[in-house]
């Protein structure tokens, strides 16, 4: 019901956000640490994150029937509504209008604002250590200002960031 009530309200972009808000935040079902972990990994896997970190997040909490749930839950309600429009449009003809128009992008605007929240919230775990502030500012500059692909700064960042931190997951 968590990730339904996720996909309710996961306007925009900010599914992620709003995964975070349920799971972490309201129901301590994880800490911030493991959201960045599973966070991280569907990042760099095909597909939306908001989705992959659904199912990923479900399996781990309620096995493969929780992981297909979570994915379910987050993704019906959007579709069914893109369904509906969709049949609407070519039904009727129907368009949004200029007002529609502004609304949404209100509502992305809101979206990113709720981002930015999130990720305020998680630098503190995120950045814990001056190689994670070293490895975001590298992928920060590479991607960001210098306009890299996407996968070539994955290519060198992740492998970085494993040999980086291997050591120190083979010492726990």
């Amino acid at each position: 019901m968590a990730f339904l009530e996720v996909g309710f309200v996961a306007f925009g972009g900010g599914g992620t956000a709003q995964i975070y808000q349920a799971i972490v935040l309201r129901r301590g079902w994880m800490s911030e640490k493991e959201f960045l972990e599973a966070t991280a990994l569907c990042r760099v896997l095909p597909g939306p994150v908001f989705a992959n970190l659904a199912a990923h997040m479900g399996a781990r909490l309620g096995g493969a029937l929780g992981g297909l749930l979570a994915f379910l839950g987050v993704l019906l309600p959007g579709a069914s509504l893109m369904l509906l429009l969709s049949l609407a449009y070519f039904r009727w003809g129907l368009l949004p209008g200029a007002a529609a128009q502004d609304a949404l992008s209100g509502v992305a605007a809101g979206a990113v604002g709720l981002i930015l929240a999130t990720a305020m919230r998680q630098l503190p775990a995120a950045l814990d250590s001056l190689k994670a502030v070293g490895l975001a500012l590298l992928v920060f500059v590479t991607y960001g200002l210098l306009h890299w692909s996407l996968l070539l700064v994955l290519l060198l960042a992740v492998p970085l960031g494993m040999g980086l931190y291997w050591r120190e997951s083979h010492v726990r």
